[in-house]
């Protein structure tokens, strides 16, 4: 793994362990918000179409059953870098993030308490698999819309204010290509 690290580290240079920790910390709870808040077009920018539809399937499932996924204190208590593979084009890095939180359903409707754990938090292990093509684009602190020209915040949610372009991350940054919903 310490070969295919130092090639990662040749292909993009601004990589660091921690950083990249950061940035898993970060989407995972994001995704988990937008499942709660019904709100996944917040996450579009950095999942890919799979993982996408997937939890679009999680929270219409939801809608259905009249219910919504609460993840109650959500903390991510650590992610480990499982594997780093170097394919033609990219690189996937595999993590396990391990999470806690209170994980229990309320009614759409009424907000009252329907099933779960609201008292013990519970204890997951989340495999998520990130991939990054090896010529991505290098793109500064400040994105601007391939459209129309607009500074975009891609941490709240790629999406421009003004012409609702999409940035999609996948030609500059890590985006997931895999996660257990």
């Amino acid at each position: 793994m310490n070969e295919i690290l130092e090639n990662l580290i040749k292909h993009d240079s601004d990589f660091s362990e921690s950083k990249f920790k950061s940035k898993v910390e970060n989407m995972f709870v994001q995704i988990k918000l937008s499942i709660v808040t019904g709100k996944i077009e917040r996450i579009d920018h950095f999942v890919n179409d799979e993982t996408y539809e997937k939890i679009k399937l999680k929270v219409q499932e939801d809608k259905n059953n009249n219910r919504i996924q609460i993840y109650d204190e959500l903390n991510v208590a650590d992610i480990q870098i499982v594997d780093i593979e170097e394919l033609q084009d990219r690189f996937e890095i595999k993590v396990k993030v391990h999470s806690k939180s209170l994980e229990y359903y309320i009614d759409r409707e009424s907000r009252k308490y329907l099933t779960g754990n609201k008292e013990v938090r519970t204890e997951r292990y989340t495999n998520i698999t990130f991939s990054k093509f090896k010529n991505a684009q290098s793109y500064k602190v400040v994105r601007k819309c391939p459209t129309c020209g607009a500074v975009i915040d891609v941490n709240a949610n790629g999406q421009c204010s003004y012409c609702h372009t999409i940035f999609n991350l996948e030609k500059y940054d890590w985006i997931i290509t895999e996660m257990e919903i």
